[in-house]
């Protein structure tokens, strides 16, 4: 197979100079399997030095393209442009920051040539015995380097909703559920192909994503609203609801999932009305049954412990002020 007439490989990136040196030296080593495939570097308006970096390796790898935004889009919209530019058969979105086994990689050949609509090269967080089904993907697959996707199905339904979940921060899983949907094939390689990284950039609390410039629907969602909502994308109602009922991806029941997960809306999102009405709309009725009561539940011990919850709520004040004032947290 000529991989560089089938696959190119797309990379957004904001001011994570190092990490993306360490991230293109990789795909270019020797033993990279895609080191001659087309790479293209979306530049989200970095100012750390990026670009010259990125000229830097273009002037070394003549497949490396660097691209750059006039202006900061946003990373879910920098995400969603590489969904727009992919023009080959098969295109691979990756971060700037993972890891690369390449031991497995003839299997994605395999699929290549199989015409597989996607092709899943990373579980890592799938739960432990779980099949490889779309109820139990949705989860595993917003984690965007795990599937290179072939490039037909980018619909131009799919595109705009793609672009309607960036602010979800799920846009690729408008991609995905447009595979899922139609029953096209895709297969799971049986090894890791790229690696979550083990960097520190995940590390603190989840209000790093919030954008204060935004809208409250947008601004005071989180990651579990924010994947219940991009579940939409879904037509297949036993399907959504399959996906709901494992959307932290945890075992565990929906009524405890639901409970944990919205404690979070309580003492760090000031009781937002939208993160609960906006779930409801993705949700079986017997779903929501159970939402509503989990989140009653919530409200009862509330008022039983809110004294602790209160403590909860000024530890977080003030570990997210310090966040804005670019103290560690």
């Amino acid at each position: 197979m000529n991989l560089a007439e089938r696959l190119e490989i797309i990379i957004p990136t904001y001011n994570r100079k190092e990490y993306l040196r360490s991230t293109l030296a990789a795909l270019t080593a020797e033993a990279s399997p895609v080191k001659n495939c087309s790479i293209t570097v979306l530049d989200n308006a970095s100012t750390d030095g990026t670009s010259e970096l990125l000229a830097k390796f273009a002037r070394q790898f003549p497949n490396i393209k660097p691209l750059r935004n006039t202006r900061n889009i946003g990373g879910n919209a920098n995400i969603a442009r590489c969904f727009e530019l992919a023009a080959k058969e098969y295109f691979w979105v990756l971060a700037d920051d993972d890891e690369y086994d390449w031991n497995g990689w003839a299997e994605v050949e395999q699929a290549m040539q199989d015409k597989q609509a996607l092709i899943i090269v990373n579980h890592e967080i799938l739960p432990q015995n779980a099949q490889p089904i779309p109820a139990n993907l949705m989860r595993l697959l917003t984690f965007v380097p795990s599937a290179i996707h072939r490039a037909d199905t980018i619909t131009p339904e799919a595109l705009i909703n793609i672009y309607y979940n960036i602010p979800t921060w799920f846009p690729q899983l408008a991609a995905v559920a447009e595979v899922f949907n139609k029953n096209l094939p895709y297969r799971m390689v049986s090894q890791n192909i790229v690696l979550c990284g083990k960097n520190t950039n995940h590390q603190g609390l989840e209000y790093h994503r919030r954008t204060e410039e935004l809208d409250d629907p947008f601004r005071l969602a989180y990651f579990e609203v924010n994947y219940l909502k991009a579940l939409g994308v879904l037509k297949d109602k036993k399907m959504r609801a399959a996906a709901c009922e494992q959307f932290l991806g945890r075992k565990k029941s929906f009524f405890l999932a639901v409970q944990e997960a919205f404690k979070q809306n309580m003492i760090e999102y000031d009781h937002y009305l939208g993160n609960y009405t906006a779930p409801l709309a993705v949700l079986s009725n017997w779903q929501r049954v159970r939402f509503v009561l989990a989140i009653l539940c919530n409200y009862l011990l509330f008022f039983l412990l809110y004294p602790k919850y209160a403590r909860k709520r000024k530890r977080f004040l003030k570990r997210l002020q310090d966040f804005q004032n670019g103290e560690k947290v």
